[in-house]
Parts: C-alpha cells; sequence; structure tokens
C-alpha cells in the first residue's frame, strides 16, 4: 500500500479466483460424489463418465494446448454438511478452476459455489441446480417436483387409464413427486383413485396399498419410490393379483437393473430425458454412440448408466464452454459464453436447453423419450417416428387444453 502511494504503479482491482487452477498448459478441475453413503452406486459413476470424456480429450491434446487435468474427485458421503465442505476444499485448498461432475442428492455446496461464481456442472436431481447462474445441469438446471410438466398425464392417456395409484415415500424429493404426479393428473382430469405419500423408506412390506389399489380399481401404478421400493411394488402387485396392472416408476432406467430385475420390470413404463442407450447404435445418435464407445474402452465391463452419462455431459458442457472463450480464459468468460447457448445438446444426447432460459424455469418446449422395459431390454415409444425418439410437450401447457399437447420436434431436437 506504501509503494503504490509513493509510486507511479498502477493499482489494479483483484478478481481472486477468476482464473484459479489455470495455467498455459492445464486446467485443474474437481469434483464431489456420493461414493459411500446409503446410494453410492446411484451416483459414484458420474466420476467415470467424466473421465472417458476428459480423457478422449486429452489424448486429442486438449483444448486450445491446455490438457484437463480432474485431480480431486471428493465423496460427500451423502451428507449435506459434508457436501459444502468438500466444496470449499475443491475451492480454497485444491484451487480448481471449476467443478466438474457433481452427483449427490445432498447438494448443498450449490449455493456457495454459486455466490463464489465457480462454474459447476453435474446431474441435476435436486432444487439446489437453481441457486444460481455458474451452476449448469445436465439436462438442465430447473425442478419443480410437485409442478411437473405433463409427461405422467400424457403417458396416462395413451394407456386409457381411468383411475391412478400413485405411492411415494414420506421424505423429500420423493414426497414432492408424488404431489407433482397427483397434479398433473387431475391438471388432465384423470382420477386419481389412490394415493400414498407417506411410504416409510426403505418399504418392507407394501401388501397393504397393493390391496387398496386393487379395491379401488387402479389401472395405473406411478411409483416416485426409488428402485429397491419398485421392485419390492412390481413382487408384491404380483402376488397379490395385480401382475397386469401397468406401472410407471420415476426410477429405475438402469441397464444393470433390468439385466438383474428382467422380470419383475416386464412391461414397466419410464420417462428419460436423453437419447435411450438402446438407441446409440444408430447412425442418428451418434452422440450416444460415442459416450457408449469411450466407456467401454475406458471403463471395460462398465454398463451405460444415468450417472455416467451425467459425467459426460458434464464434462462435454465444460469443454465446450472453453472452446468458446479460446485462450483467455475465465470463470466469468465460460459462464457468459455458456449461458449464451440457446440448444445445446451434448451433440446430440439430450434435448435442447436453452440456457438463457433453464436456469429458472423449462424451455418453451420440453421434449423427452418414454421408454418400456421388455424382455430385458428397453424399447423407445411413442416419439415422432421415423424421425425421433423424442416427443414434445409445449410449456407451459395451454390453460383451456384438456388433454395433453404434443407439439413437432424442432430441428435441434436430436434425430429430428
Amino acid at each position: 500500500m506504501v509503494a503504490a502511494a509513493c509510486g507511479n504503479a498502477k493499482v489494479t482491482v483483484s478478481n481472486a479466483g477468476n482464473t484459479q487452477g489455470v495455467t498455459g498448459s492445464e486446467v485443474v478441475v474437481g469434483g464431489v460424489a456420493s461414493l459411500t453413503g446409503p446410494i453410492p452406486a446411484d451416483f459414484a459413476p458420474i466420476f467415470d463418465g467424466v473421465d472417458a470424456y476428459l480423457d478422449m480429450i486429452n489424448a486429442a491434446g486438449g483444448v486450445g494446448g491446455r490438457k484437463i487435468e480432474f485431480r480431486y474427485p471428493l465423496d460427500d458421503g451423502s451428507n449435506a454438511s459434508q457436501d459444502t465442505d468438500q466444496v470449499r476444499t475443491l475451492v480454497e485448498q485444491d484451487h480448481v478452476f471449476a467443478v466438474v461432475g457433481v452427483g449427490t442428492p445432498s447438494f448443498a455446496g450449490a449455493s456457495y459455489l454459486a455466490a463464489n461464481n465457480v462454474p459447476t456442472f453435474g446431474y441435476d436431481v435436486s432444487t439446489d441446480w437453481t441457486d444460481g447462474p455458474s451452476l449448469f445441469g445436465s439436462e438442465g438446471s430447473f425442478l419443480d417436483f410437485t409442478r411437473p410438466g405433463p409427461e405422467a398425464a400424457y403417458l396416462a392417456e395413451r394407456l386409457g387409464a381411468k383411475k391412478v395409484g400413485i405411492l411415494a415415500y414420506n421424505v423429500g424429493a420423493s414426497e414432492q413427486a408424488g404431489e407433482g404426479m397427483a397434479y398433473t393428473m387431475r391438471r388432465f382430469h384423470i382420477p386419481v383413485a389412490y394415493e400414498d405419500l407417506s411410504v416409510e423408506a426403505p418399504p418392507v412390506d407394501l401388501t397393504t396399498d397393493v390391496n387398496r389399489m386393487r379395491a379401488a380399481g387402479v389401472d395405473l401404478v406411478v411409483s416416485c419410490m426409488d428402485l429397491s421400493g419398485n421392485i419390492l411394488l412390481s413382487r408384491t402387485m404380483r402376488q397379490d393379483g395385480m401382475g397386469s396392472v401397468a406401472q410407471y416408476w420415476l426410477s429405475g432406467y438402469d441397464e444393470a437393473a433390468i439385466a438383474k430385475f428382467s422380470s419383475l420390470m416386464q412391461g414397466v413404463y419410464f420417462l428419460i430425458g436423453h437419447v435411450p442407450f438402446e438407441s446409440g447404435l444408430s447412425r442418428k445418435y451418434a452422440g450416444m454412440a460415442l459416450y457408449l464407445t469411450k466407456l467401454a474402452k475406458y471403463f471395460p465391463g462398465e454398463l451405460p448408466g444415468e450417472a455416467s452419462l451425467a459425467g459426460w455431459i458434464s464434462a462435454d458442457m465444460f469443454v465446450t464452454g472453453m472452446r468458446l472463450v479460446g485462450r483467455d480464459l475465465t470463470r466469468t468468460r465460460l459462464i457468459d459464453a455458456l449461458n449464451s447457448l440457446t440448444d445445446y445438446t451434448a451433440d446430440g444426447i439430450v434435448s435442447p436447453i436453452d440456457w438463457r432460459l433453464e436456469h429458472k424455469r423449462n424451455g418453451l418446449v420440453d421434449c423427452n423419450v418414454y421408454v418400456r422395459a421388455l424382455a430385458g431390454h428397453f424399447v423407445p415409444l411413442f416419439g415422432s417416428p421415423p424421425r425421433t425418439v423424442f416427443t414434445c410437450f409445449e410449456t407451459p401447457q395451454p390453460q383451456s387444453a384438456r388433454s395433453v399437447v404434443v407439439v413437432p420436434p424442432a430441428p435441434s431436437v436430436p434425430g429430428a
């Protein structure tokens, strides 16, 4: 301070952290995921997706002459306070430039990362991703569990369902999702004949729920439980005379799961926000084919899954931002570049994301893919054949609509 006052030195404003982790030859990044805790299998593979993508990029020379070093993969143990501690460690101790690969149900560190303008990428399974414009979820950052889109009601319409039953755990996002499913059905005049949003997690006996749904004449069961709860539900329905009733699970699209529980998942419907893994063999979906090829190369024997795919997309999004910015890489420039994108698709894997909007709301059109478990495989349904497997909906739906309004896919939708 004395030298600056007495001499001719030029005083500059510090922008601490805006380029930390960046050198002329590398960019250092880290991640945080639930590697331990109650459900690590649902989140830990996110780091494999990040590693596979960045290994591919680095093998080709990196981005602008810089290699991307995924140096700090930390574990939050599925614990909210530990998650906050770990993201602080990444920024303040490990001095990463960005957090590339967040996979946790307890993303309490989101507000810290947003407040410090740290570019952050990961698996968007909680509403924490809406905390700021520096947080980029793999399929968009906006989630509203209690007022979801019309997708569940559209499935009910296509199946001709007359009475719907809804099950959810009595905790957090599961209970909110159950409320959202009930709201969507009633919004489109589909009767909800049975509702239990207070199932204890993990469930040990669903006989009472199943018997009550059977007595109510339920012909479509919507489950907001996790895979273990869904498997118990399917087994109980078969044992108690509801084996032919359609099921729609919000969780369970997983290659390892269907390999293990093929018979109990037979006929179940799912909704996903990306090109199905099964469509990766088509030249129409080259981005999915690349993910499958590189995952098999760098992690032989690992089945594709939504967590590793979220890691792959997270790394792709980060690299996309780096390429847009060029050599003059700062956090601010990277964030601004990504937030100018109107139709990001991760090379044709996900429905187009308009980052000008999708931190705080859905885009003007929401596209997803319906699949059904049949004979040990997931089979895409509906869509706009032969153009694309995606089914697209106007958002929000017109207030006057009594049935779900479907719109044609835009040219930017994968496969269209």
